[in-house]
């Protein structure tokens, strides 16, 4: 899988040992390649196996936050010894992934990886939130609106 452009189909082709797929040439203009996949098709490949190949893929978002520490269980268990729970790892004293960091114990770019993934899910859970709380404020609206209604039916 990849964007559109990438040559996920004449990959395919390439393994199939056929145009199987339809490709089109690279942009003069700014040499990059071009959409031209829009289906998907199953390809048994010669040697075995199979391939999918199909259009290009526009945007790929984290499911769940269920298998974030999971993968960075390195850095779950040093923040656990972090001085203070809420550590940033950022300018804390008693940073423990600092400290790993500056003993080349633990990769910088894995710690900027986990931040940036984290970021991630918060802003996900932020807009699924938002969607339910959007969703109870007109629920209430319109209890009121009905509640109102009521209230001006009784008075006549």
């Amino acid at each position: 899988m990849g964007p559109s452009g990438a040559g996920k189909s004449t990959l395919t082709n390439a393994l199939l040992g056929r145009a199987a797929q339809r490709t089109a040439p690279v942009r003069a203009s700014d040499e990059r390649g071009v959409h031209t996949t829009s289906g998907r098709e199953l390809f048994p490949l010669p040697g075995g196996g199979a391939l999918v190949d199909g259009p290009g893929i526009r945007e790929l978002r984290l499911w769940d936050a269920s298998g974030l520490d999971a993968t960075f269980e390195d850095l779950s268990a040093l923040a656990a010894r972090c001085r203070f729970r809420d550590c940033s790892h950022g300018a804390e004293p008693g940073c423990a992934v600092r400290e790993a960091i500056a003993g080349g114990r633990i990769d910088p770019a894995r710690v900027e990886s986990h931040r940036k993934l984290a970021l991630e899910l918060a802003r996900q859970a932020k807009r699924r939130e938002g969607g339910a709380a959007r969703a109870e404020r007109e629920r209430w609206k319109a209890v009121s609106k009905e509640l109102r209604r009521l209230s001006r039916e009784r008075r006549r």
